[in-house]
This record gives structure tokens, C-alpha cells and sequence, in this order.
């Protein structure tokens, strides 16, 4: 006889799933911060949290950037005109994405960022709970958003600034390029948004193939 396992075992064991993939999401975010805290920050003011040092470490390059001909004593002639240079980083965040709102007045910047968060959050909570428990790829989305979210939020609770670590610095074809240092929660939020956008171009496509087929709108729909 096949063994068969009850939906609501089934449900119980995706939304542990859900649960575990927020904690080791938060947990890999906090983690890597603190070492890159304790790696990368060479000095800090007592007071002034807008005043520090941090230093940076290389790990891959690939191509010879200019910044290599120092330090391997490359000839400039021999500088490829495209390469990838990914350092770890350590800054201090007191805005939002790409520094937005850093200079606001830090009462009228914490609460706007804690309102918008606890907002946004409780949105994701609505859409999870409200969405199809068969809509894995949606409510994986939406996990990864909000642990994302809730990465920040625990930085900017506590330490008053986001840390951010992870910096790429490019030249493909000509176009020169130091992307804005960023974080593991950046990484979890903008994942969760681009399963969003793909769950949305697969449920379409699903569809149009349903339409086309004649069959049921609501059968159109896949989980």
C-alpha cells in the first residue's frame, strides 16, 4: 500500500520550512554583519556613530583592475579593459537603499524607517497569510522580503545604522561602475522580489495556456 501524507502534515511541514528559511535567512544576515564588524571596523567614535574607519579586503578579481598594478606590480599596458573586483567592505548605513535619506534628521529618519518596516512587514504577513498555501514560490518570496526586512530593521533597532559589507566594483566594455556596498538582507530582498516577478510571468503564462486550451479560469492558476 502507498503511504499517503495528509494535507494538513504537509502544510505543517512547509510552513517549518517557511520559519527555518526566515531564521537562517535573519541569522546569516546578523552573523556576517558582526564578523564584518569585528573583521573590518578599525575605529570608531564614542558618540558620533557617522564618524569610524573601516577597512576592506579583496576576494576575487577578474580581469587586472588598475588597483592591482600596486599591488602586483602589473604594467599599466597590461590592464584588461573589462574586469570585476568584489571586496568585503565594512561601512555604515544610516539611510535607506544607496544612502537615501542618510542626512535626515536621525529622530525623523529612525521612526520614518521603523514605521515603514513594521508597515511593509505586516503587508507580507497579509499576502502570506492570505495567499494559497500550494503558491510556494510566492510565499518563499515573501518570506525572503521579510527576512530581509527584519535583517535591517534588528540593525537599525540596535545600532541606530545599517551595516553593509559586500562591494563590487566593475568595468565591462567601458562602463566603470562601483555598485553602493550592501548586505545580506539586500541580497534576501531583492531574491524575494525577483521569485516575485517569476511566480507572476509563470502564472500568467499558465494562463494564457489555460484560456487557450478552454479550460476554467480558475484551473489556469498553478500553484
Amino acid at each position: 500500500m502507498e503511504s499517503k501524507v495528509s494535507p494538513l502534515r504537509n502544510s505543517r511541514a512547509l510552513m517549518l520550512g517557511y520559519i527555518l528559511l526566515f531564521l537562517a535567512t535573519v541569522g546569516l544576515d546578523q552573523t556576517t554583519k558582526y564578523h564584518a564588524q569585528r573583521q573590518y571596523m578599525t575605529w570608531s567614535h564614542e558618540t558620533d556613530l557617522r564618524s569610524y574607519r573601516g577597512d576592506s579586503s579583496r576576494v576575487l578579481t577578474l580581469g587586472v583592475s588598475p588597483s592591482l598594478t600596486t599591488e602586483k606590480g602589473i604594467a599599466r599596458d597590461e590592464i584588461s579593459n573589462n574586469w570585476l573586483d568584489f571586496h568585503l567592505t565594512y561601512v555604515r548605513n544610516p539611510g535607506a537603499a544607496w544612502g537615501s535619506f542618510a542626512n535626515a534628521p536621525e529622530k525623523i529618519r529612525l521612526w520614518l524607517f521603523y514605521a515603514v518596516t513594521v508597515f511593509v512587514s505586516g503587508m507580507i504577513v497579509y499576502l502570506f497569510k492570505s495567499s494559497h498555501p500550494g503558491q510556494r514560490m510566492a510565499r518563499t518570496a515573501l518570506v525572503l522580503v521579510l527576512s530581509g526586512a527584519a535583517g535591517n530593521f534588528i540593525d537599525r533597532l540596535l545600532l541606530k545604522y545599517v551595516i553593509d559589507w559586500l562591494h563590487f566594483h566593475w568595468k565591462i566594455f567601458g562602463w566603470e561602475y562601483s555598485f553602493p556596498v550592501f548586505n545580506w538582507a539586500d541580497v534576501a530582498i531583492n531574491l524575494g522580489i525577483a521569485f516575485m516577478l517569476l511566480d507572476m510571468l509563470l502564472q500568467e503564462i499558465a494562463l494564457r495556456r489555460s484560456v487557450k486550451a478552454g479550460q476554467p479560469i480558475q484551473q489556469a492558476v498553478t500553484p
